[in-house]
């Protein structure tokens, strides 16, 4: 058997990595000896491009995913039983300050035998610039500074308002929303529910006790998003900005609350956590961006969780607790 094996530092980590060499639909972007494949890249499927590698034929690729360890091993192999065989290898191994990337295809069978002076002499230096060219992707996406919401950058401020005054974007016959209260857990959200202002990736979200609530103007303006939904919000018709989001059910963990977009009220200050950030990959974001994503949020000081907080997330756990023992 014959192994071409390079390997190449990349300041970026694991995830980034991964999630560059998972994104089949973007080789054409970025990968030189690939420049496209298709199909899914789960254990059994198999996957449909070519291989350009100078001065050697460019055959189809029809490789075999055969392993998937998720963030740290990716393999496929190309098998004709009695002939050749070529199984292709990637290894992403941590450093304390991105991923150590090992590239590896081991070829077997007699036609690799007789490919043995091209495999040396022609393969290795497409995979090393294979490498680089991944290296130079994800480290891309690593340093990207997305606009995630305006209130990023804001200065973090204690003093809760104890009554603001919601208005959507039309020019004129605003719809008003009044809410006598504080609001409560203010935060950045990525689901792909949730309204967000134009250019954002991220909305911004909080909420008060219903009873504190009240539409004041422009009531007729509003429509429902989607009913189907446990939280239902209410747009307005014309700009489309949400204005409130009310819980039917009350048994929901979130009854008795109403959900509103602090930006409509001017709010000054800075959320306090960012929640729900896988959720922008459904929406259409690269997950290669997650992790600009995740540094940006920590590096202003909010906190980046994949739900909610872990104050409310622990409420939720124990609400699901309450309506068991309650049957």
């Amino acid at each position: 058997m014959l192994t071409v094996e390079t390997e190449v530092t990349i300041n970026a980590n694991p995830q980034t990595v991964w999630a560059v060499l998972d994104d089949l639909p973007r080789y054409g972007e970025w990968n030189p000896i690939i420049p496209h494949l298709a199909g899914r890249t789960t254990l059994g499927q198999v996957v449909v491009g070519e291989l350009v590698i100078p001065n050697l034929p460019t055959p189809p690729l029809t490789p075999t995913i055969n392993r998937v360890v998720a963030v740290r091993e990716f393999r496929w192999i190309t098998d004709v039983p009695g002939e050749f065989s070529a199984e292709h290898i990637f290894e992403l191994h941590p450093t304390s300050d991105g991923t150590h990337l090992i590239h590896r295809e081991v070829f077997g069978g007699p036609a690799a035998e007789h490919m043995a002076d091209a495999i040396r002499t022609l393969i290795k230096p497409a995979y090393e610039g294979f490498d680089q060219a991944i290296k130079a992707r994800a480290e891309q996406f690593a340093t990207a500074t997305p606009f995630l919401h305006a209130s990023v950058d804001a200065e973090p401020t204690s003093d809760a308002l104890t009554s603001v005054t919601l208005r959507c974007l039309c020019p004129s016959d605003q719809v008003e929303v009044s809410v006598n209260a504080p609001i409560a857990h203010d935060h950045l959200c990525g689901c792909s529910k949730c309204w967000k202002p134009e250019g954002s990736l991220l909305a911004r979200t909080a909420v008060a006790a219903s009873d504190t609530v009240k539409v004041t103007a422009q009531y007729d303006k509003l429509a429902t998003v989607d009913p189907s939904q446990a939280i239902i919000r209410y747009a307005c018709k014309d700009c489309g900005a949400h204005m409130v989001g009310t819980v039917a059910d009350p048994n929901h963990h979130f009854y008795g609350l109403t959900f509103v977009h602090p930006e409509l009220a001017d709010l000054p200050g800075r959320p306090e956590f960012a929640g729900f950030l896988s959720s922008l990959i459904e929406s259409g974001t690269p997950a290669a961006m997650m992790g600009s994503i995740r540094s940006a949020l920590s590096g202003a000081g909010i906190q980046p969780y994949d739900a909610f907080s872990p104050e409310i997330m622990d409420v939720i756990g124990y609400h699901r607790i309450k309506l068991v023992q309650a049957v």
